[in-house]
């Protein structure tokens, strides 16, 4: 990006939480740019059919609506007027998505996986709706990074019980967002931040082992919108890394073998006879 688009994302950043449409401004100047990024690395967007897992208010997957791209939204909770964007809002599990099998060209899940008690369940039905070749973009921020505590950041360096105490009553999320998401007033721990969901200790190499065992391939893991990324290096990546992405992709389905008999024609003709 260039240094104005970082400015710009500051300031979007700083302002919103001051309302929806505040935030979904954030979060469609982020999928402009990300836009770029998938369509860089061979995913189409316009007149893709995308999935947004954990799509909250809506910002991203109006960007990408707006790009051409065939969006359905789908989250625990769903805040309405999404369908003015063009998006086909669904409400569901992560963990067990409504959806037939490979139904997508594209699914898009950021800041969603840290959230969610089985991860590894979450790339399963990922791998599971995406049709053979299709994209998956995961991005999350790194447990150990400064942000990665989210609301409890920087105690989460502390430990979790300690964090709970000093992070108490600061930082809580506006009415609006507390209104729509069912924030939890004192949470007993980061998995109780939001009925539902919570905050889970994802790392990168802990991801990377995920993505290993399931049935898709990661094409790139890098840092999302910098050029330099330490997301590789061990250790040290866990906290320098802001926020980690993976690209990855379900394998493409693999040709049925050719038989002997259909090599040379004559045989597997007379055999339909």
């Amino acid at each position: 990006m260039r240094i104005a688009d970082y400015a710009r994302l500051w300031r979007l950043a700083r302002a919103r939480k001051r309302s929806r449409e505040d935030y979904r401004a954030f979060q469609r100047f982020q999928a402009s740019r990300l836009a770029k990024y998938l369509e860089s690395r061979g995913a189409r967007i316009r007149g893709a059919r995308l999935l947004d897992l954990g799509s909250g208010f809506g910002g991203y997957a109006a960007e990408f609506a707006s790009r051409g791209a065939r969006v359905v939204g789908l989250d625990l909770v769903q805040p309405g007027g999404l369908e003015r964007d063009g998006i086909l809002p669904v409400r569901g599990s992560a963990l067990e998505v409504p959806l037939r099998d490979s139904a997508f060209d594209l699914v898009f899940c950021a800041s969603l996986i840290e959230h969610v008690a089985d991860p590894g369940r979450l790339l399963a039905e990922i791998a599971r709706v995406l049709r053979p070749a299709g994209y998956a973009y995961v991005s999350f921020p790194p447990y150990w990074s400064p942000v990665g505590g989210h609301e409890f950041s920087p105690f989460h360096y502390f430990g979790e019980r300690l964090a709970l105490r000093l992070a108490r009553g600061r930082g809580d999320p506006p009415e609006w967002i507390h209104r729509v998401q069912e924030a939890t007033d004192e949470p007993r721990s980061f998995a109780e931040l939001y009925r539902g969901w919570g905050l889970q200790r994802m790392t990168i190499r802990r991801m990377r082992r995920l993505v290993a065992a399931s049935d898709l391939d990661a094409l790139d893991v890098s840092t999302r919108y910098l050029p330099a990324s330490f997301v590789r290096w061990p250790l040290i990546g866990e906290v320098l890394t802001w926020h980690a992405q993976f690209l990855l992709r379900r394998p493409p389905r693999p040709a049925p073998p050719r038989s002997p008999t259909a090599r040379g024609g004559s045989s597997a003709r007379t055999k339909a006879r």
